[in-house]
């Protein structure tokens, strides 16, 4: 039985047939909290929902509902509220042999990514410096920490509140020698990562939109005989060359060369629309 068909059977007689065609297919668990979103023909029946939610699940503690969208700078959840259960935001998500503690109402997480994060700890080569321009919580830093035989990985975050659990996270999964945490704009922060003599073999550009004002500083990072840039945007499916030529162009204008060696679709992000990762090699032209 599908999660909608045992949540249909619990809210029998409770919903009405054509509201119970409106529940949701699935959710998303994170450590013993589930955040829902909900056909706005049902939010007068949330407590409802969520109750039956949190009955059918016995492993579950809290029932959130997400009703807004991930906006602004800080790409921050815009209305997550907490339905029933214990008022307790803070998850631990348990994902490849890695932990990462957030809090749900602020913090942005997609499950979606898992393979993309699990991926990239497989092509990190023994003793590379990798410099995370856009961090989070340490998505992407903490799995190549924990599983890739990395030299430093400099993690670089903006927001200060997401920083807090990126040194949680560190200290959670035993990584303070591997990973440096910098609170700060990448813009500025490579800079002086460039400026203080480290030299990137990988720089991961893992945020959307494309991060396009950020290629001339990411190139001053990298090591010049050719680095690694992981790339990342939102394309329709044939375009995808596209997003090469955008980091081509500015990468060509500060003298270096660029080639494709690989891309990849990480998930769907709408009608035709899909999330893109390039792993771009560039290296200064003497």
């Amino acid at each position: 039985m599908t999660f909608k068909d045992a949540l249909r059977e619990k809210l029998k007689g409770i919903l009405s047939e054509e509201e119970s065609l409106l529940l949701p297919a699935g959710f998303q668990t994170v450590g013993r909290i589930i955040v829902l979103k909900l056909n706005p023909k049902l939010n007068d029946k949330k407590l409802i929902v969520g109750q039956a939610c949190l009955d059918l699940l016995s492993s579950v503690k809290s029932v959130y509902l997400n009703t807004g969208k991930i906006e602004g700078t800080f790409r921050t959840p815009q209305q997550v509220e907490l339905i029933v259960g214990e008022n307790n935001p803070i998850a631990e998500h348990k994902e490849n042999g890695v932990i990462y503690r957030f809090d749900v109402t602020k913090i942005m997480f997609s499950k979606g990514n898992v393979n993309e994060r699990k991926f990239l700890t497989t092509v990190v080569k023994q003793n590379e410096i990798i410099v995370d321009m856009f961090a989070g919580i340490g998505y992407f830093s903490i799995p190549i920490g924990k599983h890739s035989r990395v030299k430093k990985v400099f993690s670089i975050e903006l927001n200060p509140y997401a920083y807090k659990f990126l040194v949680e996270n560190i200290k959670l999964n035993h990584l303070e020698e591997k990973i440096i945490p910098i609170l700060g704009d990448s813009k500025v922060e490579v800079v002086k990562l460039s400026d203080s003599g480290v030299k990137a073999d990988r720089v991961i550009m893992g945020v959307f939109p494309a991060p396009k004002d950020f290629i001339k500083e990411a190139l001053m990072v990298g090591k010049k005989s050719g680095a690694i840039y992981h790339y990342e945007g939102v394309v329709e499916k044939e375009k995808y060359f596209a997003l090469f030529e955008e980091f081509k162009e500015i990468a060509e204008k500060e003298n270096f060369k660029c080639v494709l060696n690989s891309y990849r679709f990480v998930k769907s992000y709408g009608p035709n629309l899909y999330h893109l990762v390039l792993d771009i090699e560039a290296s200064k032209i003497n």
